[in-house]
């Protein structure tokens, strides 16, 4: 037995020794990432979404179209580490991420003139309540579907030493990811590209599923922040989630009271904007955007020219159909 855990031991050491590497956002831009869906007319609402942990912004080519032609503006990225902008599949840190979605926020805010959405998957949810803890003012609602959130969880910590632990001795040894194209919970066009797009991710770091375990941590830790800024929030959770732990999204709706709706959905598997009733889902996100509109909101002014960012305009860009 010994000699088993020294080999195995020996094998994470082995990919230990690669120097320590930072992300870096201008070798991969955001912008060229942007997948926007617009409505003919003027929107009435604006989403900015983000993608789970190991995707891109590929994500929401399925709600797309249904926000557009419900008259709503929704645009996604490959956020920082993933999709086009993946790093060697390292973590590029919980900082860069949420700080490219508060400047995306602020940036849809000002062209727009009004508060934006933020929608997030899993870990995209994570990143949705930090960043907009950070800017409330331009946040109308913030709607996470399956949220990566940790408190309550049976021996959080003691998991946390164990992982931080392994990701200290082995920071690149890489864990595989077997992703069904069959996926039976899963809508079958988004089963496929999960299974089958190379830039959806394959391997996992250690480093890197720590830092998604910290980022849970964080957004657990500031729920109570989000629930001081009294922002509507819409949560969303599938009775076959076998990632998220319930005991995680239990305690977020008990920070959250009394602004938070609460949506369990049937036979929903982890993914739910990608699950097999992802149609019946939007349409539950759309109805509440709807419920959240001020009695006034149906006068919105037409866009503005978006001032210069380095992050980029929905006018600069092309809307994506991968």
């Amino acid at each position: 037995m010994l000699r088993i855990v020294i080999i195995i031991m020996f094998s994470f050491l082995l990919t230990a020794c690669s120097a320590e590497r930072h992300f870096d956002a201008s070798a991969q831009p955001l912008a060229p990432t942007l997948r926007h869906w617009v409505p003919e007319e003027p929107p009435s609402d604006v989403v900015l979404a983000l993608h789970s942990f190991g995707d891109h912004g590929a994500a929401f080519q399925l709600l797309g179209p249904q926000f557009a032609n419900a008259g709503i503006y929704l645009e996604s990225y490959d956020q920082a580490g993933f999709g086009s902008r993946q790093f060697e599949g390292r973590w590029a840190g919980e900082t860069q991420l949420v700080n490219e979605a508060a400047e995306r926020i602020e940036h849809l805010a000002s062209v727009y003139h009004q508060p934006v959405y933020v929608m997030g998957e899993s870990l995209g949810a994570a990143v949705a309540i930090l960043a907009a803890c950070k800017n409330p003012d331009a946040v109308a609602g913030v709607i996470l579907s399956a949220p990566a959130v940790r408190e309550g969880i049976r021996f959080r910590y003691g998991w946390n030493l164990v992982i931080a632990s392994a990701a200290t001795l082995a920071p690149g040894y890489e864990v595989q990811v077997q992703r069904d194209p069959e996926a039976p919970l899963l809508a079958p066009s988004q089963a496929q590209r999960l299974a089958t797009d190379e830039r959806v991710m394959r391997q996992v770091r250690l480093d890197s599923y720590w830092g998604l375990i910290q980022l849970a941590d964080s957004a657990s830790d500031q729920a109570a922040v989000l629930s001081q800024t009294k922002i509507p929030v819409l949560i969303l959770y599938g009775d076959r989630d076998n990632t998220v732990p319930e005991a995680g999204i239990v305690a977020l709706r008990r920070h959250l009271q009394p602004q938070v709706t609460y949506l369990s959905v049937p036979d929903g598997p982890h993914l739910l904007l990608q699950g097999k009733d992802w149609r019946t889902t939007s349409q539950q996100i759309l109805d509440w955007i709807q419920t959240q509109r001020p009695a006034n909101h149906a006068n919105i002014a037409a866009p503005a020219t978006p001032r210069s960012t380095t992050i980029g305009s929905p006018s600069q860009l092309h809307t994506r159909s991968d």
